[in-house]
């Protein structure tokens, strides 16, 4: 494969990167085989990238052309490609995931911020975010639960879920980097609280501001989104009781997603659909209807044809749901059994099941 180097500027959609983008640091910010869309231009400007390498279509001879394969059914290419991007996609998560965990390391040792690495690892995910689309969730809600300890992963996982609600929101992509940036550092308070001195489940508000109020380089929404991620729409919240739009935009935002992924992740495996018909209920109280809203709508539609276990370890798919008990669906067993589970009080699910549970379920 040719490749050669072209100027930002000069991009046009549908090119093909050759190789992955870097930031100053060395931290990969777009991997390569990525095509270009008008998303990943303005992301390559606003990280001040002026030039990069990219997939050089026009030096392949026509005679190199591939011969003709036999067709492949439809069903087994979309298998394929699919197993090909859980691949990818956990590739770049675990990536995300080490970085992050260094960085926490580094201020649970020192207590103090590594800025850049932390806003590499924001990159990152952004640029992971857009190069998954819309199966990013799909692939979050059967990540590894024992991939990082539990701040480092749950940091990292409301950094994901915040960026996708930002872009449902339709946020500027400088707006989401910085949301993803105040989703990682939403905790960072319980990194630098000894466990005797906790004596408040929600020291880690104050003690993050603290910790960040005086670091220069960190947006001031980073900092107000850290001392209001637990602040609720009906001022039953802390440290302030703050209501309604006096509460930061990203801090909903974050709220949504910290109620969601500690929800759905009670235990080892996720199970989300609890968790839809509580934020449904929670929408006309502490959380903001219009942030729940769209992305109750997003995570609905990812778990259409999404397999799960039920309560009688038969498995099948979520096919359609109930507009009032989103916790209840209708399943299709593998059996061919189709279940209303809102019309049975007997039966319902435990959680979600990838592929390679139901292969060794087979």
């Amino acid at each position: 494969m040719s490749t050669r180097m072209i100027a930002v500027k000069e991009l046009v959609a549908g090119m093909v990167i050759g190789e992955p983008v870097l930031s100053a640091s060395g931290k990969t910010l777009l991997g390569k085989d990525i095509v270009i869309n008008p998303r990943i231009i303005s992301l390559l400007l606003m990280w001040d990238v002026h030039s990069i390498i990219i997939v050089d279509e026009s030096a392949v001879p026509a005679a190199e052309s591939p011969q003709e394969q036999p067709e492949q059914p439809a069903a087994v290419v979309l298998q394929s490609s699919l197993a090909e991007d859980f691949v990818t996609f956990f590739k770049e998560y675990d990536s995300v995931m080490t970085s992050a965990s260094h960085s926490f390391d580094f201020i649970k040792n020192n207590n103090q911020i590594p800025v850049q690495e932390l806003k590499d690892t924001s990159f990152s995910i952004y640029s992971t975010v857009l190069s998954t689309g819309p199966a990013i969730m799909d692939y979050l809600l059967v990540s590894d639960y024992n991939l990082a300890d539990k701040v480092a992963r749950h940091s990292v996982m409301v950094a994901f879920i915040s960026s996708i609600i930002g872009r449902k929101l339709k946020l500027t992509d400088e707006q989401i980097h910085v949301l993803i940036l105040a989703g990682l550092l939403h905790d960072v308070g319980k990194l630098v609280i000894a466990k005797e001195a906790d004596v408040h489940p929600n020291s880690h508000v104050i003690n993050g501001g603290k910790l960040l109020q005086h670091v220069p380089s960190i947006p001031q929404e980073v900092l107000m989104s850290i001392l209001q991620h637990h602040e609720y729409m009906d001022g039953s919240g802390c440290p302030l009781g703050s209501t309604g739009d006096k509460i930061h935009l990203y801090a909903r935002i974050i709220a949504v997603a910290d109620f969601f992924h500690q929800q759905a992740y009670t235990g080892e495996h996720a199970n989300p659909f609890p968790v839809l018909e509580s934020m449904a209920k929670e929408m006309f109280g502490k959380l903001d209807q219009g942030v729940c809203q769209p992305f109750i709508r997003h995570i609905r539609d990812c778990l259409i044809n999404s397999p799960v276990l039920l309560s009688d370890e038969s498995t099948g798919q979520v096919i359609f749901f109930n507009a009032n008990k989103l916790d209840r669906p209708v399943v299709k067993t593998d059996s061919g059994t189709i279940i209303d589970l809102a019309a049975t009080n007997n039966i319902f699910i435990k959680r979600l099941v990838n592929q390679e549970y139901l292969a060794n379920a087979n």
